[in-house]
């Protein structure tokens, strides 16, 4: 039988069960293979999350939660710099009108990217369990900056393009620096007059950086822009159909719905993956969501969050040994910690209800 393992699990020996190949489709170790040292280094340079494994069914037995791919002091510490950083650039302009580029860059230096974002799960898995003390906003306009990132590897962006995508996200909130705190902070639900007046916010952005250092970056003011247009027409501000909406637009429209959905708020409580990719996929079939864009996105990440412990809306913790990313909305097959295989497509009565973090899992 075939079992997911996790790339930082494999062992020199291990029988593969399944081809292992790239993005691009191209193999790597064909099935069959007993594993090299030779392939452990070459898998661990590639963007490789997880591999099937020819096992017996002694062999497969119930493992205690790793900490590979989970939240991590140093994690932690680049992100609450970035925060700060963030935090900064957006009161700033709320306080002189103008954006300090020099916050900007340092928020997208390439050792911060590359720990924000080359770690898909792990970045995934903080967006939906670190606690976000302090501004909501800042908060959401980061991590949109993050999967911004993730998204940019993921579709094989060149360098230029990857820092770019990231200051899109980063930046799709700056225009809320200029609506009432009191309608921001609302928990309760927004008349029409305070609605369009929080839709304003993507105006505001685009004319603020119309006037700033980085008003030559035009993917990056359309996607400020365009980031609340939907492909049907639906959307605002200008209610822009299909090929009139930028790339940048598109993709942050997906993220900043992802993000949102993964928050836990004191009005909305936070969702699984698997609910928010049914929603996504939902809202690509309406016509709403690029789908080229929406299908990239839940692909790759079915494909690293296989191997990662949730917990069950049963209360079990269980760890992701299957997932077909054949069909995107496929749900997992999953291990509990007692051991037991279950099927969560079969289940109508349980279904995933967050990723755990290390200190959850164990």
């Amino acid at each position: 039988m075939l079992r997911s393992y996790d790339v930082t699990e494999l062992r020199v020996g291990m029988t593969v069960g399944r081809a292992v190949k790239d993005f691009d489709g191209k193999t790597l170790i064909k099935a069959g293979v007993k594993l090299t040292s030779e392939m452990l280094d070459s898998l661990r340079g590639k963007n490789i999350f997880s591999v099937y494994i020819d096992v017996t069914p002694e062999d497969y037995k119930p493992t205690g939660a790793s900490l590979e791919h989970l939240l991590d002091d140093d994690y932690i510490t680049c992100y609450k710099k970035c925060f700060a950083l963030t935090q900064n650039l957006y009161y700033g302009f709320a306080n002189t009108g103008k954006l300090d580029r020099a916050e900007l860059v340092e928020i997208v230096r390439a050792d911060n990217i590359s720990e924000l974002c080359d770690d898909g799960i792990k970045a995934i898995t903080q967006i939906h369990n670190m606690k976000r003390d302090g501004d909501y906003i800042i908060h959401h306009a980061l991590n949109v900056g993050i999967l911004a990132g993730i998204m940019a590897h993921w579709l094989d962006y060149r360098a230029m393009q990857v820092g770019e995508l990231v200051i899109a996200g980063l930046l799709s909130e700056i225009g809320k620096m200029k609506i009432s705190k009191g309608i921001l902070n609302k928990t309760d639900k927004l008349d029409d007059e305070e609605l369009a007046e929080v839709r304003k916010h993507v105006v505001f952005g685009y004319a603020l950086l119309m006037e700033s250092p980085i008003r030559s970056l035009k993917n990056v003011l359309l996607g400020v822009l365009h980031h609340h247009e939907r492909c049907d027409g639906s959307g605002y501000p200008s209610k822009l159909k299909g090929n009139k909406i930028s790339d940048f637009g598109k993709i942050i429209a997906i993220l900043d719905i992802y993000d949102a959905m993964a928050t836990h708020r004191s009005y909305a409580k936070r969702n699984s993956p698997f609910d928010i990719i049914k929603v996504l996929y939902g809202d690509a079939l309406a016509g709403k969501l690029d789908t080229h864009f929406v299908v990239v996105f839940m692909k790759k990440l079915l494909q690293a969050i296989n191997g990662s412990w949730v917990g069950l809306s049963d209360g079990q913790r269980a760890k992701i040994v299957y997932l077909d990313d054949s069909r995107i909305t496929s749900l997992p097959v999953v291990q509990t910690t007692k051991g037991e295989f279950i099927d969560l497509n079969r289940r109508s009565d349980l279904k995933v209800a967050a990723l755990l973090t290390a200190q959850e899992a164990t």
